[in-house]
């Protein structure tokens, strides 16, 4: 039979020795809190130390301020020339994005999309770079609508992955407006229904695209 005593298995620390660690942690802990935490956390700093190594400047920082406004791309009209560079009988011709001709006739479409709660949709129309068009909406049942106007392009491997732009964000019950393609694709709006009840929107667009339509619906 072997001696209890004697097991061959290391013993493990006695508690005398478990005891001295919890109270060297405790302690630790306390030295970091009153040298390093107050000073920083709270401007308390009974020691001085906080105030040497800058600790306490910390205390009454305040958190830097983030800038979340959108990058606006401008366009640029042209400047009135100067009265000796203007020839009245050889005056400038303004092309693109100004005046373009076109080979075919403009295109009016007008359709009511309606919502429930908490649906939404996308309609877009497809246009090519240069293109443009006239738009208005409005409610005809509801009070407010949740808006995202914006573009996403057709050559998706020309820009960046999942890229799009935004012409306009608002939570108005209607809008009117012009646009003029920036790159070929496909251009319109997001609607949310955000009311409690249904909601009627009354869309009429006419210009130049290849078509309009609704492209996505379903319930946030």
């Amino acid at each position: 039979m072997s001696d209890p005593e004697n097991t061959g298995l290391p013993s493990g620390p006695s508690r005398d020795t478990i005891a001295k660690g919890a109270l060297w942690t405790l302690v630790g802990a306390g030295v970091v809190t009153v040298l390093f935490i107050l000073p920083a956390e709270y401007g308390i700093d009974p020691t001085g130390l906080g105030e040497k190594i800058g600790l306490t400047q910390l205390a009454g920082a305040e958190a830097p301020e983030i800038d979340v406004e959108p990058r606006i791309v401008q366009g640029v009209f042209p400047d009135a020339p100067a009265e000796e560079d203007f020839d009245f009988y050889e005056p400038e011709t303004l092309g693109d994005p100004f005046s373009r001709t076109h080979d075919r006739p403009f295109r009016s479409e007008k359709m009511v999309i309606a919502l429930d709660d908490l649906e939404q949709v996308e309609v877009k129309a497809s246009m090519k770079q240069g293109d443009a068009l006239v738009y208005s909406w409005r409610l005809i049942e509801g009070e407010t609508v949740y808006t995202d106007f914006h573009a996403d392009p057709h050559q998706v491997d020309q820009y960046p992955e999942m890229y799009w732009i935004r012409y306009h964000e608002s939570e108005d019950p209607s809008a009117t407006g012009s646009l003029v393609a920036p790159f070929e694709g496909n251009h319109g709006w997001y609607w949310m229904n955000i009311e409690e009840g249904p909601v009627k929107i009354e869309l009429e667009v006419h210009g130049y695209f290849e078509s309009i339509e609704e492209i996505m619906r379903s319930y946030q």
